[in-house]
């Protein structure tokens, strides 16, 4: 079974938007104080949620 799109084709998300989210990824890639357990957990999610699985 192949997975079903999340977004329709063709959406486009707001300039305000991409730029709330690339500035929340470049604090959170700036942090060094997450426990290891965390980060894992953390990684597992985003690797399901973008169907990666890595």
């Amino acid at each position: 079974m192949s997975p079903t799109a999340r977004v329709p084709a063709g959406t486009r998300p707001s300039p305000a938007l991409l730029d709330a989210l690339r500035g929340f990824a470049a604090a959170t890639v700036r942090l060094g104080d997450v426990d290891p357990v965390t980060t894992e957990l953390v990684r597992l999610r985003c690797a399901r949620y973008h169907d990666c699985h890595t």
